[in-house]
């Protein structure tokens, strides 16, 4: 019988995958920085990355920007985040864009508060393995 560890683990990298194969299909993934941008890249999920700080450019010209007809919302996990979500599905929204939010509410219902940012993922999940590793 699996462990919650072990259940954990199953769980994020079941919802990493998914995510994976949604930016293969093209569906960009808007995160808050660069090293959210490296966090994705170090979890093998590529495409389109729309990192809306340390641009150059204010929200809603990046918003502006997204051409396409659905996005992922991935940003971080705590009351910034939060936040954030909220103004940019509403933005995005009224664009007539759809707005993903299923993977960061999944990612912050998987990791509480374990994992408060899209950067801390990648060592998270290593440590996760590292766990299940040590207890088979």
């Amino acid at each position: 019988m699996p462990t919650s560890t072990e259940q954990k683990l199953e769980s994020l990298i079941h919802v990493l995958e998914h995510l994976s194969r949604e930016a293969k299909r093209g569906v960009p993934i808007i995160v808050e920085g660069s090293k959210d941008l490296h966090a994705l890249h170090k979890l093998n999920i590529s495409g389109t990355v729309i990192c809306i700080k340390n641009s150059g450019k204010i929200l809603p010209d990046l918003l502006d920007a997204v051409q396409n007809k659905s996005v992922i919302v991935l940003v971080d996990f705590d009351k910034e985040g939060i936040t954030l979500v909220k103004i940019i599905s509403t933005y995005l929204e009224k664009m007539g864009v759809k707005v993903n939010l299923t993977f960061w509410r999944r990612l912050k219902a998987l990791l509480k508060r374990n994992v408060k940012d899209v950067e801390g993922l990648p060592s998270y999940l290593k440590s996760l393995k590292k766990r299940v590793g040590q207890s088979s």
